[in-house]
């Protein structure tokens, strides 16, 4: 009887432990389920997290910085992380020329805060890096695109011109960086005043040349946009539409009667002219 006893009490120890386990890992299985549903929820929330774009320290910026658009980046904050002192990246006309008066870490918001205008403005001179030019465009050269320029902006500039009896359009300059962009309008109060550019010596050289024979068309890029427009062999209206080229006249050879020209022969390889002409009695 004692036996039985023991056996029995042996069976429901085992019978136990197994229990416990399996108990144990439903209870860890529903604790990795509910965690993989919070995580889920909770990218899916950061997703619908609406974000603004502010300026931040492309790099690491010691105190007195006088700010240009090389030292600042556009990054994207969660809308209600953004403070309230941050800046838009359509500020960045007003903000070069100022001085950090507190250090800005690389990728940190840039705040008003850190700002100081006491400062007078750098001149144009030091937005230009070594070896470039200051070149003045007028708007009248831009088209309508100069209405919408800002400082810091990327534009191209096309060239439209003949050769050859050709129409052509090719790129003339490409991610031409803005320098300044005039306030005063016209007499008539159209326009914007002069655009100026940061140019190569080359670069300025071609755009005077393109200026005086040729129409510019400019066109706003990206400033991520670093890619160069290949010019393409097909720059002619006729031939970008997929229209067949004009075929070329058939040479020929004038012949004259007396002293008068009366007609108009086709070109005939050397050696059978001669014949040609005995056999149709003709000089």
């Amino acid at each position: 009887m004692k036996a039985l006893i023991l056996h029995g009490a042996q069976r429901l120890r085992r019978l136990g432990v197994y229990g416990l386990a399996l108990t144990a890992g439903l209870v860890s299985a529903w604790a990795v389920r509910e965690h993989v549903q919070q995580r889920v929820q909770a990218l899916e929330a950061q997703a619908r997290t609406p974000v603004v774009e502010r300026l931040v320290a492309a790099y690491d910026l010691p105190v007195g910085t006088r700010l240009e658009d090389m030292h600042l980046a556009v990054r994207e904050i969660p809308a209600q992380w953004a403070s309230s002192a941050s800046l838009d990246p359509l500020d960045l006309g007003s903000l070069l020329g100022a001085t950090l008066a507190a250090e800005v870490a690389h990728g940190e918001p840039v705040l008003k805060t850190h700002l100081t205008f006491t400062a007078p403005a750098p001149a144009l001179a030091s937005r230009l890096r070594s070896g470039q030019r200051a070149l003045t465009v007028a708007s009248g050269d831009l088209g309508g695109l100069a209405e919408m320029l800002r400082a810091g902006d990327l534009i191209d500039i096309y060239v439209s011109f003949s050769h050859r009896q050709r129409e052509l359009t090719v790129p003339l300059l490409q991610g031409m960086r803005v320098l300044t962009v005039g306030a005063e309008t016209d007499p008539d109060g159209g326009g914007v005043g002069n655009i100026t550019l940061a140019a190569e010596p080359e670069e300025a050289v071609r755009f005077i040349a393109a200026r005086q024979a040729g129409t510019l068309t400019a066109m706003l890029r990206h400033r991520d946009d670093a890619a160069a427009v290949k010019a393409s062999t097909q720059t002619d209206l006729a031939s970008l539409v997929g229209l067949a080229p004009e075929p070329k006249p058939i040479p020929g050879v004038t012949i004259l009667y007396g002293d008068r020209v009366d007609a108009q022969a086709l070109a005939v390889p050397a050696g059978h002219a001669a014949t040609n002409g005995f056999e149709t009695g003709q000089p």
